[in-house]
């Protein structure tokens, strides 16, 4: 394997290992939502308790933690910027025949190199350097302030530094940024058709919601 395949190589399992953090982020906001739409449906639990008081600022925290590793710069670490910064510097390994070649052969002469076209301009030998960096530059600025929150609040209490928790605006604004953009590059490296990357559960994970969580006997 040469050194343009063992690159290649590399990013495609790292964007494997972002593919699944992403969706562990996904799924923890799915649950958190379904979560409150079941309590806003249920008046006998609307009362004040310490478990809401919990719920939420620890749903907050864990997903600004996981949406900080994607653009953590450290070296060896796998994390979506250090993708995009290597892609951006070395653009003629995501090339336009690297890329049809992973289509059907009936599909590659039209459908392959109009889509490409996407990534890399009409006609264009490789992905465009431009457009990686721009995408970079999004996500850091996307996550900037949840970086921040956690770097100063969470990893350690710095003496100067915002104190402002993410809202959970905050949270689904970047992960569907980042859920977006996961998208686009899927479809860079692997040629995969735009799909939800959140899967379907096979199980009823809420049928933990239809039994008491206390026997009435054990009440306190």
């Amino acid at each position: 394997m040469n050194h343009h395949e063992k690159l290649f190589a590399k990013w495609n399992d790292w964007i494997k290992v972002i593919e699944s953090d992403v969706i562990n982020l996904l799924a923890s906001q799915h649950i958190f939502w379904e979560v409150q739409k079941i309590i806003k449906a249920n008046p006998k639990i609307h009362l004040a308790s310490s478990f809401y008081e919990w719920m939420g600022p620890v749903y907050a925290v864990f997903q600004s933690i996981g949406l900080r590793r994607q653009v953590d710069p450290t070296k060896d670490t796998i994390s979506f910027r250090r993708l995009l910064e290597e892609i951006a510097r070395r653009p003629d390994i995501i090339s336009r025949e690297r890329y049809i070649a992973l289509y059907d052969p009936v599909d590659r002469r039209h459908v392959a190199d109009m889509a490409f076209d996407k990534f890399a301009g009409a006609g264009k030998p490789h992905i465009n350097p431009e457009m990686v960096r721009k995408d970079c530059k999004q996500l850091i600025k996307k996550i900037e302030g949840m970086k921040n929150y956690v770097d100063k609040r969470v990893a350690h209490f710095a003496e100067r530094g915002s104190t402002r928790p993410p809202t959970y605006g905050d949270v689904d604004d970047c992960l569907e940024f980042v859920e977006d953009l996961l998208k686009k590059y899927l479809a860079v490296i692997r040629a995969d058709v735009p799909r939800p990357i959140l899967p379907t559960w096979q199980y009823d994970w809420k049928r933990i919601f239809r039994h008491p969580w206390i026997p009435p006997t054990e009440a306190m």
